[in-house]
């Protein structure tokens, strides 16, 4: 009977772990989102071609040192990425356009040139 309540204790530890963890990366997550969305932040924002999942650029921009969130405007997906000057955006041009990626109906996609939005 007390292994079962050490066991039982043990796991609700764990639980409430688990849940402030998540809780603390959802809170870090919007104060993210709150930043980049500010008027005077520095981000370009790249519109993700239908079929493609936004997650693996996400990925791909955070190894390389930049921050960026997804974002819908009018039912196209968008990624805001954090972008402080100019060498930065071709930097980031530059990763947008040599990921390898497969879209969601399984074809590998490939982006010849990448414009952001206040390019077009």
């Amino acid at each position: 009977m007390i292994v079962f309540g050490m066991l039982l204790v043990g796991v609700v530890v764990l639980s409430v772990a688990l849940m402030l963890a998540l809780r603390r990366w959802t809170l870090d997550e919007a104060r993210t989102e709150t930043r980049l969305h500010q008027p005077g932040a520095h981000t370009v924002v790249y519109a993700v071609p239908n079929g493609q999942d936004p997650a693996i650029l996400m990925a791909a921009l955070s190894r390389e040192g930049f921050t960026a969130v997804s974002d819908t405007e009018g039912g196209q997906e968008r990624l805001l990425v954090e972008c402080p000057d100019e060498h930065d955006r071709a930097q980031v041009r530059s990763i947008i356009e040599h990921v390898d990626r497969a879209g969601f109906d399984g074809p590998e996609m490939h982006v010849s040139h990448v414009s952001f939005e206040d390019e077009r």
